[in-house]
């Protein structure tokens, strides 16, 4: 009797033993994998940089208005930089392309690009070359312009089709004007405001980034250096407006 209940043990040990060890490997696997990373960067400090201000607010709701870090392997390999974010306009997610206060000092050059680490509402600012990268989305993407304060002479586009913030031609016309802020003329066939064009590069005229097709009267730009405080608006009704905003979502 002493040995066949010495067997029967034996025999529920190693059954339990065969059961428990496969699971036991399994959490010892699981534990020391490599995880995916689920930790959300909210972009409040270099280390912690996100890839967006739209994919901040996606991440933490709350957040609000101000300087941000972000970063994308396309932009000085991979080295986080600051951003200004609007976290409130039309639910925020807005990432600072571009600010115009005076038309001094702009050129062709650098109407993409110029003090790309000091992002400001009250100072000359562009990150327009970055923006296909901060963009949430080939096409679909958003992005706003504004004259002479906030939410005031434009309004809020979604871009259609793959478009960039750097095309040199004046075809990105598969716009659609989602919000507008204030009353304008707007239509292709009125050069005298803003056009349902996304703005483009030139060098005609020195309208540097515009939404007018490049026929010479230059309404609806962003950047020049001559002529205008700022750049040439809105003919008639927000001529010389003392800043000019660009952004993407």
């Amino acid at each position: 009797m002493y040995f066949k209940n010495k067997y029967i043990i034996l025999f529920f040990v190693s059954c339990i033993f065969r059961i428990h060890a496969p699971a036991q490997g399994n959490i010892f696997r699981t534990q020391n994998s490599t995880p995916i990373n689920s930790v959300l960067m909210d972009g409040l400090t270099s280390l912690k940089a996100s890839t967006s201000a739209y994919k901040i607010k996606q991440d933490f709701p709350n957040a609000v208005d101000g300087l941000y870090w972000i970063k994308n392997s396309n932009i000085n390999s991979g080295t986080p930089f600051q951003i200004y974010a609007d976290m409130t306009t039309d639910g925020g997610g807005w990432t600072l392309l571009m600010t115009n206060i005076g038309n001094a000092g702009w050129t062709y050059a650098n109407a993409i690009l110029r003090n790309e680490t000091t992002p400001s509402l009250s100072a000359n600012y562009s990150i327009v070359q970055y923006g296909d990268y901060i963009k949430k989305s080939a096409t679909s993407f958003q992005y706003m312009m504004e004259a002479n304060a906030r939410n005031r002479w434009g309004g809020i586009w979604t871009a259609n089709d793959a478009y960039t913030f750097v095309s040199t031609t004046n075809v990105q016309t598969n716009v659609t004007r989602n919000i507008a802020w204030d009353t304008y003329d707007y239509d292709l066939n009125n050069s005298n405001s803003i056009q349902p064009r996304m703005p483009w590069r030139t060098t005609a005229s020195n309208g540097f980034l515009t939404t007018d097709d490049g026929s010479g009267n230059w309404w609806g730009t962003l950047i020049t250096n001559s002529g205008y405080t700022t750049a040439p608006w809105i003919s008639g009704y927000m001529e010389t407006p003392s800043k000019i905003y660009y952004w993407v979502r």
